[in-house]
């Protein structure tokens, strides 16, 4: 064999494996073919021999960036929803009236069959006032959820009273319709001062004064004899309670001392 024919061979064996290797997948430079940097090495054979020519990967690969490029042009479709949602505006019966008193609370009602407070809800107590037909009622919605959890007309001759043991608490009887029935409740609200307390009881009573102009002083007025048992139930195992607990602080700085 000549000196001359030699580097046919060379290109010839340069372009057999690549004959063989798959298409490349991320284009021109990467090729999971097995051939590791083989190709380069026969690009640069085929540079010192004289070829001009591009290897056919090459070619494959500029096409697959031409199409890659044609793929990635904006999608300008529009998919419209396929049940359309009119805006509701919702009433909350609140928008006719104005609020007389409004703070944070937490709310108690007592349970005749437990013979005990259960809380009702945490959230607004409100005394509002109705624009048009001057009605004033007590509403107290839980936080967050917004659920009703007491709402009844203020009846004239209610008594708001100081519940024992608390100056941050306020007891009264009423028909409440929280539970869209009318159902006896003995409440009781707590709030965060005694100030606040304190506004709430005279607010309270002065809507009871109101409403008696209003409607007319009612035949009934005073608590139900149960709401009074509850309350003094509610009273006694309160000063149980505290009677207890000073006894054991005595008890303990008696064991102090000696």
């Amino acid at each position: 064999m000549s000196s001359e024919e030699q580097p046919t061979v060379k290109a010839d064996a340069a372009e057999e494996p690549k004959a063989a290797s798959p298409t490349p997948i991320f284009g021109a430079s990467s090729t999971f073919g097995g051939t590791g940097f083989g190709g380069f090495a026969a690009q640069a054979a085929a540079a010192d021999s004289g070829d001009a020519a591009a290897p056919p990967a090459a070619a494959a690969g500029g096409d697959d960036e031409e199409e890659a490029g044609e793929g990635e042009e904006e999608c300008k479709a529009e998919f419209k929803p396929v049940v359309q949602l009119d805006e509701v505006e919702i009433s909350t019966g609140e928008e006719e009236e104005e609020a007389l008193f409004d703070a944070k609370c937490k709310l108690y009602r007592y349970d005749n069959d437990a013979a005990e407070w259960k809380e009702r809800g945490v959230g607004q107590g409100r005394i509002l006032k109705h624009k048009e037909n001057k009605k004033i009622r007590f509403l107290m919605r839980q936080d967050k959820t917004l659920k009703i959890r007491g709402n009844h007309i203020i009846m004239p001759g209610t008594k708001v009273q100081e519940h024992g043991g608390s100056d941050k608490a306020m007891v009264w009887s009423c028909v409440d319709f929280a539970d869209e029935s009318q159902r006896m409740e003995l409440f009781c609200i707590r709030f965060a001062s005694p100030e606040r307390a304190q506004q709430f009881q005279a607010a309270y009573h002065d809507a009871g004064r109101q409403m008696g102009e209003l409607i007319g002083q009612p035949d009934f007025v005073e608590q139900s004899e149960e709401s009074k048992a509850a309350d003094e139930l509610a009273a006694e195992v309160e000063a149980k309670a505290k009677v207890e607990e000073e006894g054991g602080e005595a008890k303990q700085e008696t064991a102090a001392a000696e």
